[in-house]
């Protein structure tokens, strides 16, 4: 009896293909493990060295959805923050994270204490500005606007100091006039912007008072990224990698953006008038309104008096000064590093000459903080240090102006 036949070539075909889908789940599980143990040993380390287990905001990209879940739509200033929220803080020159909490109005905040109306016993300290007075880096009792207002509590026990801090990252003065804290009856406003209004100087773009010139579409707007594109942004080892990257090619790219011929070399009349109204408005809103405001000259790493385009001048620099050109370079994209460092001595003068006509406090910052490391993590933002330095300078103006009408 003849014997049937069997299909040896067809079952080697599947044994083989048995075998590739093997090997092609093993190299897919390989890589799975080694990238995932890439990431969990960078968020250990980034865990133990105080940095967190979590991407900071000023790590993430403006089309992450964790910027979107942070920052919600405003009719009047663009955008605020989500109310309610908790913000991941930090910066790659400090060691240590920050948490930092909104309230229920989208003001940074240490409670939940801002009620509508005033206490009869509470006195009210609003901040009006930008990253530089919102501080994400640092905790709230660290950042100035907090620590001036555990100094103030000190002085006044019988007083409940609240403080409102209104400061938005990217604000700039048109963007501020939309003052949210007037309706909160502050006692005092402060007011620290300059060197978000250099960023709406463009060389091939004409200048509009409103800076409609540069914002041109619903703030926070973003194409979507690719699905790759989002999940990679969730790998703090590859943000972390990517954002080192960035560095070393804006490191690169520096001493050609100083002297690059899409840039002006001075500030046009018309920002400079321009700025000098803005601060002007928020001023006289905050005193119509019944506050008495305090403003100030604006404090930068870099000394704005040198000339950093001098190769002897920028060698003699510390590796944070360095990185402050650039990031100067990056973030006033319309002026060479000279005319930005012009701009925000004319900025800051135009500050102090609005004080004095129109009878603010003022603090002179700018010469108060020394320009070097220990009070500032880049070209702006501040150290722990350098922002209890902030809150002791505008002590002692806020505090005369508390007891004048106690």
């Amino acid at each position: 009896m003849d014997s049937i036949p069997t299909n040896v070539n067809g079952t080697e075909g599947d044994v083989n293909q048995k075998v590739i889908k093997f090997y092609i789940a093993a190299c897919v599980l390989v890589v799975v493990v080694f990238f995932g143990a890439v990431e969990l040993a960078t968020r250990t380390i980034s865990w133990v060295s105080g940095r967190g287990l979590t991407l900071a905001l000023h790590e993430r990209d403006a089309t992450d959805a964790a910027i979107a879940c942070a920052y919600l739509w405003h009719p009047f200033t663009g955008m605020i923050f989500r109310p309610n929220g908790q913000i991941f803080g930090g910066h790659p020159n400090q060691e240590k994270a920050s948490v930092v909490r909104t309230d229920r109005y989208g003001f940074l905040t240490n409670d939940d204490s801002l009620k509508y109306p005033k206490a009869a016993d509470e006195l009210r300290i609003a901040f009006i500005g930008a990253s530089t007075t919102a501080c994400l880096n640092l905790n709230f009792y660290e950042n100035w606007p907090g620590g001036l207002g555990r100094r103030l509590q000190k002085e006044l026990p019988n007083k409940t100091i609240t403080i409102i801090n209104a400061a938005v990252p990217g604000y700039d003065t048109a963007q501020s006039i939309g003052i949210r804290v007037m309706p909160f009856q502050p006692d005092v406003i402060v007011i620290y912007h300059a060197y978000n209004d250099l960023k709406m100087v463009r060389k091939n773009i004409a200048f509009k008072p409103d800076y409609s010139h540069v914002h041109n579409r619903p703030y926070g707007y973003h194409p979507k990224s690719g699905f790759f594109k989002r999940m990679l942004s969730n790998s703090m080892a590859y943000v972390r990698i990517r954002n080192q990257y960035r560095d070393y090619r804006r490191k690169g790219r520096m001493l050609s953006e100083m002297q690059d011929a899409n840039r002006l070399s001075s500030i046009p009349p018309e920002a400079r008038s321009t700025f000098e109204e803005h601060i002007r408005s928020l001023v006289a809103i905050a005193q119509g309104g019944g506050a008495k405001v305090v403003l100030s000259s604006f404090a930068t790493l870099l000394d704005p008096g040198l000339d950093y385009s001098q190769k002897d001048v920028f060698a003699s620099l510390s590796r944070c000064q360095k990185a402050a050109v650039g990031w100067t370079l990056k973030y006033t994209p319309g002026l060479t590093l000279p005319a930005a460092l012009q701009g925000i001595r004319e900025y800051n003068h135009i500050l102090f000459n609005i004080a004095d006509t129109m009878k603010a406090g003022w603090v002179d910052n700018a010469n108060l903080i020394p320009h070097n490391e220990q009070y500032f993590v880049d070209r702006v933002h501040f150290t722990a240090e350098g922002a209890d330095r902030m809150a002791q300078n505008f002590y002692s103006v806020v505090i005369s102006l508390l007891k004048a009408d106690s």
